[in-house]
């Protein structure tokens, strides 16, 4: 199987993390990328594993929030920390999903996963606005799994 990272075009890449860059200037929530080759059988357990293991849960307001795509089983999911949970309303995520799959079916991961991080930040600036102060906590590239280990 050839690389995670080569799925994406370096442009792809470039839109991507511009994507989380513009949607963290108005939070202060982080936004994180996670590719995998598979979900697995428990999809969730997955991510949270990747979630954890990334460091998503050690951000000061734990509002942090995950795009996972398991490219080989086709799997996405859309992961938020438990200070996201305690504001938002349970279906706070469905408009988003719903977005990034639709650019899916057509063949436009990049753009799903730009759409999907854009409207992301929109959602999340109204509970988690930007602070002066605000640190960028995580770094905001793509997160390959078969080149971090994790």
């Amino acid at each position: 199987m050839a690389a995670l990272r080569d799925f994406f075009t370096e442009d792809d890449r470039k839109a991507i993390t511009s994507a989380i860059k513009e949607a963290e200037s108005r939070t202060s929530g982080e936004i994180r990328v996670r590719v995998e080759a598979k979900a697995g059988e428990d999809p969730m357990q997955t991510v949270r594993n990747a979630f954890e293991a990334l460091g998503m849960r050690n951000t000061e307001l734990h509002n942090g929030v995950m795009f996972f795509v398991g490219m080989e089983d086709r799997k996405f999911v859309i992961l938020g920390d438990d200070g996201i949970d305690e504001k938002v309303p349970e279906n706070f995520w469905d408009s988003v999903r719903d977005a990034v799959i639709g650019h899916f079916r057509e063949g436009r991961f990049a753009r799903g996963l730009t759409e999907g991080v854009r409207m992301a930040g929109e959602q999340l600036a109204a509970f988690f606005p930007h602070q002066r102060d605000d640190v960028d906590e995580l770094p905001n590239a793509i997160s390959f799994a078969d080149e971090e280990g994790v």
